[in-house]
């Protein structure tokens, strides 16, 4: 901003005057306004201390199956991870029919390198739930760290 001199005391000052500080205000909230209607899918909740509560106990559940040796359990423990993703996402406020659907929705409010890495989660959850296609231990671990590494509050 110019340097403005004041008639009255002669000293100059720096900034923006209450008049435009006023206006600019005005038309940032006019902006607001007028692109609300193209949030869709943009982050509008959160999680209550409640949700969090939930999500760290369920994580803590779902990381004791990781320890197991047991296939099934694996395969169990990314079932669970990928629906508590979901639940997230859900809370978050993201829309759509599916898991994929939120995923998408949500997709530019995330970095992209974590959007692929969850995306192929739930792409080896697919196969785990739908498929009789074997998968790995180590495959299907890698999967689990994804998606819970993927959970921000």
């Amino acid at each position: 901003m110019a340097k403005r001199h004041h008639y009255k005391t002669g000293y100059k000052e720096d900034g923006p005057t209450i008049i435009e500080t006023v206006l600019v205000g005005f038309f940032k909230a006019l902006w607001w306004l007028a692109t609300l209607p193209f949030h869709k899918g943009k982050k509008r909740g959160g999680l209550s201390a409640d949700d969090i509560q939930y999500v760290v106990s369920k994580r803590q559940e779902i990381e004791k199956m990781c320890q197991s040796d047991s296939i099934y359990e694996l395969r169990h423990a990314v079932i669970e991870a990928d629906k508590l993703f979901d639940f997230v996402l859900k809370k978050k406020g993201y829309t759509g029919e599916t898991f994929a659907d939120r995923l998408r929705n949500a997709e530019k409010y995330m970095d992209s390198a974590i959007y692929q890495s969850i995306w192929d989660a739930h792409k080896v959850r697919n196969t785990v739930a739908h498929s009789q296609e074997e998968i790995s231990a180590p495959h299907i671990k890698s999967a689990i760290n994804r998606l819970l590494n993927g959970i921000k509050y």
